[in-house]
This record gives C-alpha cells, sequence and structure tokens, in this order.
C-alpha cells in the first residue's frame, strides 16, 4: 500500500533531522578531539621548559662566582599553526610554567617548577636591570632579552631561551632566573 504524502513529508524530515543530530554530534566529538590534543602539545612545550628552568638553575646554584648564561630551548614555532604563548606564574605557593593559546586562553597547560623558594631563587629580572643583558665571550657576544615579570614570552618571537644570574650583594648571593629571547 503506497504511503501517502503527508507521511512522505514527515518521514523525509526525520530523516534529514537525524543526519543533522549526526553531523552536529560528530562536530563537537571532533573538536574535544583538536581540543585534547593541543592540550597535550602545550603540556609538552610546559614540562620542556621548566625542565631547562630547573636545569639551569641547578647549574647557577652549583658555580661559585657571579654569573650571567643562558640556554636556548627547542619549541615549536606554532601549535596546529597557531601561535602561543608561555608564562611563569606563582599559582599558590608553586611557580609554574603556564602556556596557553593565544586565540583561546581556555586551551591551557601548566607544569610545576618548585614550591616558593623563599631567598634561594626569584623568578625574572629585576626591576633595575633594564630590558636586556649582554654577554660577552671570546667569540662574540649574546643579548638576551628579557620577559618581564607577568609577561609572557610568545612562540615565534626570536630564538627562545631560559637565563640565569648569580649575583653577590654583599653577603647575599641572588640568583634569578626567568624567560627570554636572543636579540642580535
Amino acid at each position: 500500500m503506497p504511503s501517502s504524502a503527508f507521511e512522505t513529508a514527515i518521514l523525509t524530515t526525520a530523516l534529514y533531522g537525524v543526519m543533522l543530530i549526526v553531523i552536529n554530534m560528530f562536530s563537537v566529538v571532533s573538536q574535544w578531539v583538536f581540543i585534547d590534543s593541543l592540550r597535550i602539545r602545550l603540556n609538552e612545550v610546559a614540562n620542556q621548559v621548566a625542565y631547562e628552568i630547573a636545569g639551569i638553575y641547578s647549574m647557577c646554584l652549583q658555580s661559585k662566582g657571579e654569573l650571567a648564561f643562558f640556554k636556548p630551548i627547542e619549541i615549536p614555532v606554532s601549535i596546529s599553526e597557531q601561535g602561543y604563548a608561555i608564562e611563569l606564574k606563582k599559582i599558590g605557593e608553586v611557580w609554574h610554567v603556564v602556556v596557553y593559546m593565544e586565540t583561546n586562553r581556555a586551551i591551557n597547560a601548566s607544569s610545576p617548577i618548585w614550591e616558593d623558594p623563599g631567598v634561594a631563587v626569584h623568578v625574572g629580572p629585576r626591576a633595575s636591570d633594564g630590558d636586556l643583558f649582554t654577554i660577552i665571550r671570546n667569540h662574540g657576544s649574546y643579548t638576551v632579552y628579557y620577559v618581564k615579570e607577568d609577561g609572557a614570552l610568545h612562540s615565534g618571537v626570536g630564538k627562545p631561551v631560559v637565563w640565569a644570574r648569580k649575583q653577590r650583594y654583599g653577603d647575599q648571593v641572588e640568583i634569578r632566573v626567568g624567560l627570554g629571547w636572543l636579540g642580535g
């Protein structure tokens, strides 16, 4: 028995509705997977930068005299063709490396470095340090630009580095670490 025009219209509309729901569900699930993959990549960058900062601090701590040095870090220029930023933030009593997408700060990852070390180490340059410091070696000089406190190192800006400075102020020894980039 043939179906009426009304039944055909209802069944066709229902079929299109089910197809639209399936397409929307696929879109939502694929977006979740994409965001999750971005967070995994951001977490890898955060862990690498935290490792490099802890390593450069350890090398600075073991030295006897005053010094200033840096280490270039190899991080991706972009993640999924999008820019990201790296910050050193104190969350509670713990310093973290926080990496987030510049287009959407809600997509982020962090890696702890250490609990508040008090006088043992300071993050970022002194206010009197200016915007940069220059390291002069026998084979040339390097200018390292600081990322100021509450600032971010943006992906794709120069050659990213972690830096450390050990200085004496009377009887006190101060170690500072931070992020920066090489200038030319």
